[in-house]
């Protein structure tokens, strides 16, 4: 072809058809003009390119300049978490040395197989991308060379726009420039965004192995490599999506790696027909709530180093939490079942066991499902505990016994159940008991035992509210008490984790334990510079605390929580259940002397459900207790050298000795020198007499 004196081309192309003649024109024309567009851009990214320059460094990162160390949280031998500093950032640097070869073949072979040729932009890329965005007037498909990717992902948005495209372009022709060729792919190999787990960002292929395969990158088979590049395109559909579009993906990246002779026939065949990996148990969902929470501590406690790789051991007991994630799942299951009025997928739980002793948190779940709500409803949703309060206020009044302060109460007292009027912020207010009845004079146990209310106002009222919240406080009760009269039947909004501490105080015999998820032991390699837990600090006599523990053992032997003895709980255990008003909130924390477990449950937005702690959160609570008994048999409750047990008449308080009893009679523990003593009455004295002659006639026969 050559041009005429007008510059036009010749028509020695053209047949002798017309209309072959139009198709070659305009053939010609679309060639010029995708060469205008390529030299355009060309232009527009040298340009770019050096504005970049000037404008900027634009530094590549690499591990020895990390931000923060990369964080391996463990429980017992097991890695239970992976994560970037305290951020919710998942990422492990590795050399490009490190990185097996069939994974970087398989990310080539994705994303950029001429990457070795071309200079940061691949113009034939670019070229078959313009012509889809001219043809459509918009950017539908990027063209995007490894280097241009890595410039996005650290210095720029996602945003689809020209301008973006060509600071993109400029800063990737930069990169090319300054950096080798090794060291510009070992950057984006750590650096690429690869999806979400949980609520935590997964950056590099070593995170996502990890975190989606459930290994570390050196052990990643063909397939999994191919899977792990398929997903840099489209993460979110590929490891949380539709399973068959993922293996779609996965294939097709093998299918360029066999084309471009990256892998042998056998090696293809044998990739292709294994099935996709099961979802990992990634190291973010094992126990998420929990992770969150060690996280928040470990920025708190932990002086990590500045770089490299700090393993540290946490409380977690991973049976332990398997068994209260099961629980919760069946619990709530079974309630929606039994209850279609709450609807499904609306009811929440919470659930937190902790060692009274040393405060180590073994278990821990703040919603019924991680990925649907990271919100932690343990730790930070504050509700009203209701009768759960109760055990508080009895322990201030024992400790004011204790002192002299407020002389009297004791388990055996009586204290009315009858109608009251106080005054509060509102005006007057007069309690009333969940049936709405009320029974007369009735022990102090009793009263706990069936979560009488009445009795409890009065209690906070003649120890002082003040003294209650005092007491509350002491115990690791942080959120804000009002000190009203109806703080005695817990209308004051607290959170989980706080009543299980303060019940766990109880379990301690008053000593009180900072709760923790971190071991004070840690691996070999393991952070070191923690700074301590506080030490247990004593809170509360131990007498008084024993005295309590006491009564919430007769609350699962014949109270609000006697059901427990269905799974064989209520001669080994302690507890109280927790109903609020309206039946908004249901608990139901218990104890042995090793382990407390709490559990809440509820709705998010407050709305009633209707049942009470008996009915939605002892079960639950339950089939924890009993997987933790079976495991390891607990301690025996024992009383402190300052209480004494004394037999008494359980409706009365009465002192009942052996030749007099009448009624239920029971075993009650008194501070030393509170305990009753006294006679059996003129009637029983009356039968201790008759009994006494049969006796001496008896006798008298053998005489």
């Amino acid at each position: 072809m050559v041009p005429d004196s007008d510059g036009h081309i010749l028509s020695g192309l053209a047949s002798s058809s017309g209309v072959a003649s139009a198709g070659t024109a305009a053939g010609l024309r679309v060639a010029l003009r995708k060469r205008g567009v390529v030299s355009a851009l060309v232009l527009a990214a040298a340009l770019a390119a050096a504005w970049a320059w000037i404008s900027g460094g634009y530094p590549l990162p690499d591990a020895g300049v990390n931000a923060a160390p990369t964080v391996r949280l463990y429980s017992d031998s097991r890695e239970i978490a992976t994560f970037l500093g305290t951020s919710r950032r998942s990422q492990i640097w590795l050399p490009l040395a490190e990185i097996p070869g069939p994974v970087v073949d398989a990310v080539l072979a994705a994303e950029d197989r001429r990457f070795f040729q071309h200079l940061g932009i691949d113009l034939l890329a670019v070229l078959r991308a313009a012509t889809s965005n001219v043809r459509h007037g918009r950017i539908r498909q990027g063209g995007s060379t490894i280097t241009q990717q890595l410039a996005r992902t650290l210095f720029l948005s996602t945003e689809r726009t020209w301008g973006r495209k060509l600071r993109e372009s400029g800063i990737a022709l930069m990169i090319e420039l300054r950096n080798p060729k090794e060291r510009i792919l070992e950057a984006y190999l750590n650096a690429i965004y690869l999806g979400h787990d949980g609520d935590v960002a997964v950056h590099g292929l070593g995170a996502a192995a990890r975190h989606f395969l459930g290994k570390d990158l050196a052990h990643v088979r063909l397939d999994e490599a191919a899977l792990l590049a398929a997903a840099i395109s489209a993460p979110g559909r590929t490891f949380s999506g539709d399973r068959v579009r993922a293996l779609t993906a996965r294939d097709g990246v093998l299918r360029a790696m066999f084309r471009q002779g990256v892998i042998g026939r056998t090696a293809f065949h044998d990739a292709v027909v294994r099935p996709l990996p099961r979802p990992a148990v990634s190291s973010t969902l094992r126990a998420p709530y929990f992770v969150n929470l060690a996280r928040e501590e470990i920025a708190r406690r932990v002086a990590l180093p500045h770089s490299g790789e700090a393993r540290i051991a946490t409380t977690l007991d991973p049976i332990l939490q398997r068994v209260a994630e099961a629980a919760i799942r069946d619990g709530i299951d079974r309630l929606e079942r039994r209850h279609p009025g709450l609807g499904r997928g609306k009811l929440q739980a919470a659930l937190v066991a902790i060692e009274p002793a040393s405060g180590r948190i073994r278990a821990l779940i703040g919603g019924r499902r991680y990925l649907d709500s990271p919100f932690n409803r343990a730790t930070r949703a504050a509700r009203q505990p209701g009768s759960l309060f109760k055990p508080i206020v009895y322990l201030a009044a024992f400790e004011a016994e204790r002192m002299g302060r407020w002389p009297g109460l004791t388990p055996a007292s009586l204290v009315p159940d009858e109608p009251m009027t106080v005054k509060d912020e509102s005006g007057n207010w007069s309690p009333h008991n969940m049936d709405r009845r009320f029974r007369g004079p009735v022990t102090v146990r009793r009263a706990l035992e069936e979560s009488l209310n009445a009795p409890a106002v009065r209690v906070a009222g003649n120890v002082g509210l003040n003294r209650v919240v005092q007491v509350a406080r002491s115990l690791g009760i942080e959120s804000l008490l009002a000190p009203v009269p109806s703080l005695a039947l817990g209308t004051s909004e607290v959170t989980l984790l706080e009543m299980a501490g303060a019940f766990a105080t109880l379990a301690n015999q008053g000593v009180r334990a900072t709760p923790t998820t971190l071991a004070g032991d840690f691996p070999p390699g393991g952070a070191s510079l923690v700074a301590p837990v506080p030490a247990p600090v004593r809170v509360a006599s131990a007498e008084s605390a024993f005295l309590v523990t006491h009564l919430l053992r007769g609350v699962m032997q014949q109270g609000t929580g006697r059901a427990s003895t269905r799974w064989g709980l209520s001669d080994i255990t302690a507890g109280k259940t927790g109903s609020t008003d309206g039946l908004r909130d249901a608990w139901f924390v218990g104890y042995t002397p090793d382990l407390v477990v709490g559990v809440w449950l509820g709705m998010d937005d407050g709305s009633p459900i209707g049942l009470t702690g008996a009915q939605a959160a002892l079960p639950v609570w339950a089939a924890v207790m009993r997987a933790a008994v079976r495991r390891t048999p607990p301690r025996p409750f024992t009383p402190p050298p300052g209480v004494v047990l004394v037999a008494v008449n359980r409706d009365t308080g009465q002192p009942a000795p052996i030749l007099c009893r009448q009624g239920q009679v029971i075993q009650e523990a008194f501070l030393a020198g509170t305990e009753p003593h006294g006679g059996c009455g003129e009637a029983s004295a009356a039968k201790i007499a008759t009994g006494f002659l049969f006796f001496e006639w008896f006798l008298g026969l053998f005489r």
